[in-house]
């Protein structure tokens, strides 16, 4: 049999049949292959020895039937013959799933049709194939999209769930179609809980200043087409009434010119908002801090100048007024450029082997006066055989300074400031303690921020904020940490831990 040539099976046990089928087999215009079997058994070898493109089978067989044959033809097209008056059973087995019968007769002109039934049973069969090459094709196509789809809506949930920001997602009507975990946890709403639900059932801005509610970008994203922002004072209020100062934004989703939805961003701008409050407040503390010793100076150099007959008693008590305000008035500027410097990276130290007490000799004395006038005690307790440290004496020296001069500011008059220092292995452990005012837990936190300042209504103590932010910085410049305890109206303590060595030249 040729490559191209198509393989044909007869299951028929007569015969003479047989002699007319190969007799058939034999014409020109018969382009197939054949194999004549007699029984059941035969056709169920010949199907496992070879492949049939089609198999013709007589109804009765001496071991059974064309039933029997089409149970083992799996895919293969079966065409039965049977003869007059069995066209019931015939139909019956097409039902089962034959292709088609012939009524057999003695003349055998069934097998004049036989050739053109044969070619639409292949051409049925091929038809077939095709159909099911392309549902499997179809139905693979589908599960990779499938999994396409999947991996894309796992990646969306994943992007989502990482997000730093809200995203909540809105259909025509403004109930909600997406919500991540963040939106969740701002809002007080479970994801889960959230889908279906109106927009605004979940989220509720007021205005931070009146708590009135606010116009929803929402809403003008709808009517306009187009994104749109909240208010810059938009506070979120969760399930549970707490406030979130937050940032919107929202865009339309769209397709085909079509507004599907809106899309919103709902931003935590709690860390943004109090930055702003503090240099706003930063601003104003300088503006105050500036104004104090200038408008101090200004004045008393008028008085002199307006009163060339003062008793020298009286101009040198307003030139030393004037010259403390001056003092002030410097230290001022110089705590903001060195928080400039800071920022900036153009701090250098210029490192020096020395000892805290040489360091701690230049920090005391000028601060006695300022104890002294409080009635503050001020003590010293250096342990013995300290380590030399390597460090910027100056920088060292405005770090001991602001935190020792801090001290005796927030300690009632009678108190007492101690600076103790030891050694504990490899490090230098330096503590400043007073009894003062001490500091709320919550800005414990806090205290080492720029520009921030503890709230002590009716106990305001002027200060921009900046000294302990610059002390953090230098100390940590070093090599070093600082941290602190406190307890209010108890006192607080400051302990600065240096290394015993340093590289000789650090920058910031």
């Amino acid at each position: 049999m040729s490559a191209e040539r198509t393989h044909i099976l007869f299951v028929e046990d007569d015969e003479v049949d047989q002699l007319a089928i190969r007799r058939m087999a034999k014409r020109e215009s018969f382009q197939h292959a054949i194999t004549v079997v007699a029984t059941v058994a035969q056709a169920e070898e010949a199907l496992r020895s070879a492949t049939f493109d089609a198999i013709i089978a007589d109804y009765n067989l001496g071991d059974g039937t064309a039933m029997d044959v089409l149970a083992v033809a799996g895919q293969t097209p079966v065409i039965i013959a049977t003869g007059a008056g069995d066209e019931k059973i015939a139909r019956e087995a097409m039902k089962a799933g034959a292709f088609d019968y012939l009524i057999k007769d003695h003349s055998h002109s069934h097998l004049e049709v036989l050739p053109m039934v044969i070619q639409k049973a292949i051409e049925h069969a091929a038809t077939q194939r095709q159909l099911e090459a392309y549902h499997h094709e179809l139905e693979r196509l589908v599960q990779e999209r499938t999994e396409q789809l999947a991996r894309e809506k796992e990646l969306i949930a994943v992007t989502l769930a990482s997000l730093s920001d809200g995203i909540i997602a809105v259909d025509p009507d403004k109930r909600i179609i997406l919500f991540n975990a963040v939106a969740g946890h701002m809002t007080g709403w479970p994801p889960q809980e959230a889908i279906g639900q109106p927009l605004e059932s979940v989220l509720q801005v007021v205005d931070e200043k009146h708590r009135r509610p606010v116009a929803s970008c929402v809403d003008t994203v709808m009517e306009q087409g187009h994104p749109a922002a909240g208010g810059a004072d938009d506070v979120l209020v969760s399930r549970g009434g707490t406030d979130h100062p937050v940032a919107l934004n929202a865009a339309p989703i769209r397709k085909d010119d079509r507004t599907l939805g809106v899309v919103v961003v709902v931003r935590d701008v709690t860390h943004q908002r109090e930055i702003d409050r503090m240099k706003t407040d930063f601003v104003s503390s300088v503006s105050h801090e500036l104004r104090t010793p200038l408008t101090s100076i200004k004045a008393f150099t008028a008085t002199i100048l307006r009163d060339p007959n003062m008793p020298d008693e009286t101009r040198n008590q307003f030139l030393h007024i004037i010259d403390e305000e001056s003092n002030r008035l410097g230290n001022l500027i110089e705590d903001l450029l060195q928080i400039s410097r800071i920022e900036s990276g153009r701090l250098t130290l210029e490192m020096q082997t020395v000892s805290i007490d040489q360091v701690l000799s230049q920090v005391i004395p000028p601060l006695e006066p300022l104890a002294a006038k409080k009635d503050i005690t001020l003590e010293c307790q250096i342990g013995e055989n300290l380590p030399p440290i390597e460090v910027d004496p100056q920088k060292l020296q405005s770090v001991f300074t602001n935190l020792v001069n801090n001290a005796i500011k927030f300690t009632p008059e009678g108190g007492r400031v101690t600076i103790s220092v030891e050694a504990q292995e490899d490090t230098l452990l330096c503590r400043v303690t007073d009894t003062g005012l001490g500091i709320p837990e919550d800005d414990l936190e806090k205290i080492f921020e720029r520009f921030h300042r503890v709230n002590r209504p009716g106990k305001e103590i002027q200060g921009t904020g900046l000294g302990l932010a610059i002390v953090k910085n230098i100390v940590e410049l070093h090599h070093g940490s600082i941290q602190v305890e406190s307890q209010v109206d108890a006192g607080t303590t400051f302990t600065v831990a240096l290394p015993a060595t340093q590289a000789t030249v650090v920058t910031a």
